[in-house]
């Protein structure tokens, strides 16, 4: 006959209980998971463009790489790697777990580069080169400007950038300088913005002494406070709020599909970011206003770039660094017109 005493019974129904309520936990955290993966391989089916499902070896052994990230106005993104329009706002980050660091660097969207793209040759703003041969087009031009490695793109409608804003809670920015812009107003100083308010935020360029590289820092802000805010609050399921609110508007070729591996070997970058912006000079051309890259521009933002990806710095001697050197009277100052080099038209294809 069985005892049922203080001695035998209790600890083991309790032992009981204690091992049921431990299966069910797990049970429940794996079911729960799982639907989150679910969710997230759905999602990213749909934003990651191509058949990059794998992690490149580089992934894997946590080296630092680099992301194009480019912003456009046009409605819908669909499925391709090319869509129509140029790209508003051109950020390069790095990302670097040994160092701990994210490195943003703007690049004002109206430098001037020469294109070489399948229709021919183009001297033109660099936020065309999207629109002439699509994302792998901008990367190369983006990587000839500056001597550094481009790895993926990713490329976002601008209004999915007040749901990404949403999605994190929103975002604390310090403003300068006190504006209105499209019927709010911005105090100076310190703020907490929700998306709609960032993507205003982010937009507005006239009023602003800096012009584009104002709306550039603006922009800068919101995206070190997006990833501020998704690192308190990081997990598989705040990155499925992201990507469910931004599905639609995200286009990208780095095997985002690969979340667990990819949080694992990479959120210690998110301990600090960097903001960098490349710094041009006026100059005209048949009419039209552009910025023009100096070679010690290019080679400054280079070596910090590189640096960013631990590699050596080098000395930058491009398409850009060229048609510099050629000039006689521009000097970006008192003397803007800037000519292209063997009597080339703007905007025209050769």
């Amino acid at each position: 006959m069985k005892e049922y005493g203080p001695k035998h019974g209790a600890p083991k129904t309790k032992s009981h209980l204690l091992r049921w309520l431990a299966v069910v936990v797990c049970l429940g955290i794996i079911v729960t998971a799982f639907h989150e993966f679910r969710i997230w391989k759905t999602s990213t089916d749909q934003v990651v463009v191509g058949n990059k499902k794998a992690l490149p070896q580089k992934l894997k052994d946590k080296q630092p790489f680099s992301i194009l990230v480019m912003g456009t106005d046009v409605d819908s993104l669909g499925r391709g790697t090319s869509y129509a329009g140029n790209t508003d706002t051109i950020e390069l980050i790095t990302i670097n777990p040994q160092q701990k660091k994210i490195l943003m660097v703007a690049i004002p969207r109206d430098i001037l580069v020469k294109i070489n793209a399948k229709q021919g040759t183009k001297y033109a703003k660099i936020n065309a080169a999207y629109a002439i041969g699509g994302a792998k087009l901008a990367k190369k031009q983006v990587s000839e400007l500056l001597d550094v490695p481009v790895d993926y793109y990713a490329l976002l409608n601008m209004g999915t950038l007040k749901k990404v804003v949403n999605a994190v809670g929103g975002v604390n920015v310090d403003n300068p300088f006190a504006f209105t812009y499209e019927g709010h107003h911005f105090k100076k100083g310190k703020q907490h913005l929700n998306g709609n308010e960032a993507l205003k935020y982010s937009r507005m360029r006239y009023d602003d002494p800096n012009n584009d590289y104002g709306r550039q820092k603006r922009g800068q802000q919101i995206l070190s406070s997006a990833i501020d805010s998704f690192k308190q609050h990081g997990s598989i399921s705040a990155a499925n709020k992201i990507i469910l609110a931004t599905k639609d508007g995200v286009r990208t070729d780095m095997p985002i599909n690969n979340i667990v591996p990819l949080y694992l070997n990479y959120h210690k970058a998110m301990d600090n970011t960097e903001r960098l912006h490349l710094q041009g000079k006026d100059a005209i051309i048949e009419g039209t206003s552009f910025q023009i890259a100096t070679p010690k521009e290019m080679n400054k933002t280079s070596k910090v770039i590189r640096s960013s990806l631990d590699l050596d710095s080098t000395t930058v001697d491009n398409n850009e660094t060229a048609m510099y050197h050629q000039q006689t009277h521009w000097n970006g100052y008192n003397k803007l017109a800037f000519r292209l080099p063997n009597n080339a038209r703007y905007n025209v294809f050769e």
